[in-house]
């Protein structure tokens, strides 16, 4: 009984220890199936506990770097080294219940391999970025003998300057590092462009000019064609070289090298002189399509219309299709035709006309039946003329001033429109008929206001008054569309007569004027508030209000009885002088209402 205590409390202990056991149970790792091996190598390990998500991590603390897992279970992981610093390390494997041991390993870095070389060639001082793999631990970089300047460095990218003394020319771009060396073609040299030859065409042994850049050890190619080099003056930015005897139309190249190649992007030709047969039509205005014929017109560069540059589409090399310019005047002009090789001028001459223009009707009101002249600048080739509208017949016409026409009998005011096949030009035409009024405003004024009359063949018309046997005077305006004119001061109400040479109006409108109300007399002579006082004069009938006091007093109420008006004395009304208001003003007496309480 006494050994049964200390057995029961031995198990225990045992039992706790188990499931600590259980609850903390870190990987085991035993082996490496190689104890070193290079980036990017296969790598076994073995152990025990690895459980179902291990990482492995080659290094230590923060620099240690995670391996990719291929495959793995409890006992064995299959891997590949990453990219670590070459040299000694150590393994670890980790997982939810912990952190392995670590075991030693030595990661042995390949030779570099390179992918690109950004740019392959570059003058020196230029900036060269070189990707690939394994590009760290770099011992040297060099061109030929000449070590770089490296200015970054990394696994995948290599960033190095060629050597600031560094001679042009084809040379190794040498890569050393601890895992091997590697090297690649790199030339000292910027790569040529040509930016532009000048001239784009010429005839053989002209002097051709190359400008661009990286064109020093240029040799230059015209559509295959190597030029002479004893010809030839080579700059870093231009060429000068003499066009071949048996050089053909194509592209200029510049090779440097052997290896750098620039190409121009316009086309050298090589030409002959134009020369001009004919014209297919001997006038014309801008913009018509001039047929030329002739010879050697492929390669024509310019052509001229009356020293106007044109433009043009080649046909064939025996004809060109012209583009007629706008030019400044009309008449005949020369067509020529230019290339390297020359001008050709035709010797048929091309008569070029404008559009109408300054066009002026004589008379500028005028009657049906009548004859009218046109004339302007530039009435040359005029088709068709139309009064308001209507074609008409031209009578006579001395070509490019003028034309005789006639004015229709059914005609109206309008314009005369005379037209070529270059344009129109327009004059306006009054054609006189009798008066048309269309308003009288105002339709009530005093003597020697102005009236306006609208309408239509008003100008110079005579224009009277009802009861008026003057016409009436002239208020400022005088246009077919509208006059101004004063009322005379024998006007009487009723409509108005207006007289042209045509004929004459009596107008539906009535016009009627207005004049000042006149006090004779009135009567009492003293009055009350409310008392009523008779007031007697002319135009009574049109006053529209009655004032006391001078025109001060609020409006008196009054009415009309007979020839009188009867005006009650309002309430602010003060000794003073009465005031009748109509249309035409105000008129007050001249003696004065004595107002009494």
């Amino acid at each position: 009984m006494k050994y049964t205590v200390p057995f029961f409390f031995f198990f225990l202990v045992l039992i706790g220890l188990a499931g600590c056991r259980v609850q903390n149970n870190p990987p085991e790792l035993l082996r490496l199936s190689a104890q070193k091996a290079y980036i990017g190598d296969p790598l076994t390990l073995s152990g025990y506990q690895f459980g179902s998500d291990p990482a492995v991590t080659f290094g230590v603390a923060t620099s240690a770097v995670t391996a990719p897992i291929s495959s793995h279970d409890d006992n064995t992981i299959q891997l590949m080294v990453p990219l670590v610093a070459p040299g000694s390390t150590q393994i670890r494997v980790r997982n939810d219940q912990g952190t392995s041991d670590p075991l030693p390993f030595i990661v042995q870095q390949p030779a570099p391999a390179v992918a690109t070389v950004t740019p392959s060639n570059g003058l020196p001082g230029t900036t060269v970025v070189i990707t690939g793999n394994y590009l760290n631990q770099i011992t040297r970089v060099r061109f030929d003998t000449l070590n770089a300047i490296i200015k970054d460095s990394s696994a995948q990218k290599l960033t190095v300057v060629v050597p600031p003394t560094m001679p042009r020319g084809v040379f190794a771009l040498a890569i050393e590092t601890k895992g091997g060396n590697t090297s690649n073609s790199f030339i000292v040299s910027g790569t040529p462009q040509i930016t532009s030859i000048s001239p784009l065409r010429a005839k053989p042994g002209t002097e051709l000019v190359i400008q661009g850049q990286n064109l020093t050890d240029g040799i230059v190619s015209i559509n295959g064609l190597t030029t002479e080099k004893a010809l030839t003056t080579v700059k870093d930015t231009e060429i000068r070289t003499s066009i071949p005897a048996t050089a053909t139309s194509g592209l200029v190249t510049v090779k440097v090298f052997e290896t750098l190649v620039a190409t121009s992007t316009d086309t050298l030709k090589i030409i002959q002189p134009p020369f001009i047969t004919n014209l297919l039509a001997q006038d014309g205005i801008a913009g018509d399509k001039l047929l030329v014929n002739g010879r050697n017109l492929r390669d024509v560069t310019s052509m001229t219309v009356g020293n106007v540059a044109a433009s043009f589409r080649i046909i064939s090399d025996t004809q060109v299709e012209v583009t007629i310019p706008a030019l400044t005047a009309s008449g005949a002009v020369q067509i020529s035709a230019s290339s390297i090789g020359g001008t050709a001028t035709g010797t048929d001459s091309f008569f070029f006309y404008l559009p109408p223009t300054n066009l002026v009707v004589t008379p500028a009101r005028q009657l049906r039946g009548r004859t009218l002249t046109v004339s302007g600048k530039n009435l040359y080739r005029i088709t068709t003329v139309s009064v308001s509208g209507i074609t008409v017949p031209i009578t006579s016409r001395n070509e490019g001033t003028d034309l005789l026409i006639g004015v229709p009998d059914n005609a109206v005011s309008g314009s005369v429109i005379v037209t070529s096949r270059a344009g129109t030009a327009s004059a306006p035409l009054v054609v006189i008929q009798a008066p048309v009024v269309t308003s009288i405003l105002p339709a009530k004024a005093r003597t020697g206001d102005r009236i306006v009359v609208t309408g239509d063949f008003l100008l110079n018309a005579q224009i009277y008054f009802s009861g008026s046997t003057t016409p009436a005077v002239d208020g400022g305006k005088n246009e077919d569309t509208e006059r101004w004119i004063l009322v005379p001061s024998d006007a009487q109400a009723g409509p108005l007569r207006v007289v042209n040479v045509v004929g004459e109006l009596l107008t539906s409108m009535f016009f009627a004027p207005v004049r000042l109300a006149t006090i004779t007399d009135f009567v009492p002579k003293t009055a009350k508030v409310a008392y009523e006082v008779t007031i007697t004069g002319q135009n009574l009938a049109s006053v529209t209000a009655v004032r006391f006091n001078g025109g001060t007093s609020t409006p008196a109420t009054f009415r009309i009885s007979g020839s009188s008006l009867i005006a009650i004395v309002p309430a602010d009304a003060v000794t003073g002088q009465i005031c009748l208001i109509n249309e035409a003003g105000t008129i007050c007496s001249t003696g004065t209402i004595t107002i009494t309480k």
